[in-house]
């Protein structure tokens, strides 16, 4: 936590730093110091950065502390010689133009000796910001810093911590990505019944799971199980110390950040089994390990059930990567519930909320001509064509779809395909759409929601009935065809886990559907974001100008234009 003596520390050593490498072009010494000067500055500026390196060695280890170097170097190497040259110029303009000095003893000696009253004042600063403001009896208010007279300044934040506790219903974030897609294999059909894996636990396979583990799991932890089987958290943290202010140094992340995930419960597993995928020497064991169950690890950070002192487990998150001699163990929680509670996730990493994109101009204002080749951009054929030419058996879709197609595919459906969609089909038949998201505005608030991703070719286009027969559910789930009254009229272009995109025909005429978004198969169709017709979406189909991942990206000319 930041005080007015830290910032004054950290003024005077940039000063520090500064002011002597001008000294040292002043008075001529030899370029060469610069060489000398970068590592100095490059550890410097590490240590004044301590809490962002401390957490790349968390989340990255030792590789990224020397791919952070790797970057840092040459930055330094650059700053250092601007000081200098700046140094050596202001010399020349006041003294004349003197001879530069050869390389010596007395240029190693100052720069160690910057590098040592650099590293004494950076670890003062270290100390002062990390001691907990309740040492001083002082707390803490959300949103400020406050210094050593008690007066409130405003922070430097590193880490937006969310003040919310998590609760049963915002602990999740999603199912993880390791989970069979049954709903894409099922629309894909190559073999039978497809088994779709339970998204949240029951009862049974809870026992199951403690069964297997010899242990109960704690009641919270059940219920979490029971509102999904393990899935991505997002980033969560716990505080280190009381009142935390929003500085890496104050918080320690939980659930191993990156992995950020929750195991599912048939791969909850112990320390010691999960040494042994690459050990067998009982003593690289750490201690207890038989009684440790692993929630998350990431190589040697885990978040542990501690059942070692009895039935009714601690919580601890280590760090077995640490050197020899260490304590692993960074925080213990005396059970599961007071975990539970101290959690907070990252605000920047948004857990619920839909971010908002550099988006381009809705469909609409596209020339007619040119919409099909601005939905789909530089998409690749969809992976379901890929599959059919790798199998050689003579099934892969047509690359685009003809009249034959669509007419075999209404004959098929029993129902007729929108104008619009037929014609962006007829582009491309089923693939990754660049022109995809969609913009609300309530207010000043901007929401940006992606409604579709790959739809799928015309001959893989099946109701909602027809694909869930195809799939074999788990005892404690309905089956879609059985949960949505009328899924015969529910035509389904794109299934991906529990997302689809469906064409509702329910009350409509038989060219004319509604267009459903749907994040969740087994939530109600009320929950659903609809578009009363298909050219209605369409037209408010917007393509996002950068960051774009494997779906597709716009086309040269379309960003131009935007």
């Amino acid at each position: 936590m930041t005080t007015r003596l830290a910032l004054g520390l950290r003024l005077a050593a940039a000063l520090l730093v500064i002011a002597t490498m001008v000294a040292v072009g002043w008075v001529q010494r030899s370029p060469w110091v610069v060489l000398l000067a970068t590592p100095v500055f490059t550890v410097l500026y590490a240590l004044g950065k301590w809490n962002s390196w401390k957490l790349a060695w968390r989340t990255g280890g030792a590789p990224q502390i020397v791919l952070s170097v790797l970057v840092t170097l040459p930055i330094q190497a650059v700053v250092a010689g601007v000081c200098y040259v700046v140094g050596v110029g202001l010399g020349r303009l006041v003294a004349g133009n003197r001879a530069l000095a050869p390389l010596a003893a007395t240029d190693v000696i100052t720069m160690a000796v910057l590098l040592a009253v650099g590293a004494v004042i950076s670890t003062v600063v270290i100390r002062l910001e990390s001691a907990a403001p309740a040492a001083a009896g002082i707390e803490s208010t959300p949103g400020v810093l406050l210094t050593d007279d008690g007066a409130t300044v405003e922070p430097e934040i590193e880490l937006d911590v969310d003040p919310k506790p998590l609760t049963l219903d915002t602990f999740f974030v999603s199912p993880e990505h390791w989970r069979t897609n049954a709903a894409r294999e099922a629309l894909e059909l190559r073999s039978g019944p497809v088994r779709k894996p339970s998204l949240a636990a029951d009862d049974d396979m809870i026992a199951a799971a403690e069964t297997r583990l010899g242990v109960r799991l704690p009641d919270t932890l059940r219920a979490l199980y029971r509102k999904l089987n393990g899935g991505y958290v997002g980033w969560l943290y716990v505080p280190l110390v009381p009142n935390p202010g929003p500085v890496y140094d104050d918080w320690r992340g939980a659930f191993s950040i990156d992995y950020s995930s929750l195991a599912p419960l048939d791969k909850l597993r112990t320390v010691a089994e999960h040494y042994s995928d690459f050990t067998d020497d009982p003593e690289d064991l750490p201690a207890n390990a038989e009684h440790l169950i692993v929630l998350q690890a990431r190589y040697g950070d885990m978040t542990l059930l501690d059942y070692s002192a009895g039935p009714r487990p601690r919580v601890l998150i280590v760090d077995y990567d640490k050197a020899s001699g260490e304590d692993p163990v960074d925080l213990v929680f005396e059970d599961f519930d007071q975990f539970f509670a101290a959690l907070r996730g990252e605000r920047g990493r948004l857990r619920t909320e839909t971010p908002a994109r550099d988006l381009g101009a809705p469909m609409e204002e596209a020339p007619e001509d040119q919409r099909a080749s601005r939905f789909w951009g530089k998409s690749d054929p969809h992976p379901f064509y890929r599959n059919a030419i790798q199998r050689e058996d003579g099934t892969e879709p047509k690359m685009a779809a003809d009249g034959a197609l669509v007419a075999a595919t209404q004959h098929r459906l029993g129902l007729g395909l929108p104008v619009d969609l037929v014609a962006l089909w007829g582009e491309r038949n089923g693939g990754g759409v660049a022109t995809r998201f969609v913009r609300f505005t309530e207010g000043a608030a901007v929401r940006d929601v992606e409604v579709m991703r790959r739809p799928v070719p015309l001959e893989y286009v099946v109701t909602l009935d027809v694909l869930s027969d195809r799939l074999d559910f788990a005892a404690n789930e309905t089956p879609w065809g059985r949960r949505h009254p009328g899924s015969d009229r529910l035509v389904v272009l794109e299934a991906d886990h529990e997302r689809a995109v469906l064409l509702d025909y329910r009350d409509r005429p038989d060219d004319d559907p509604a267009v459903c978004i749907v994040e969740n198969l087994s939530r109600p169709l009320v929950e659903a974001l609809r578009f009363e017709r298909f050219d209605d979406l369409l037209a408010r189909l917007r393509f996002q100008r950068g960051g774009w991942d494997d779906v597709s990206a716009p086309r040269d000319a379309d960003l131009a234009q935007a």
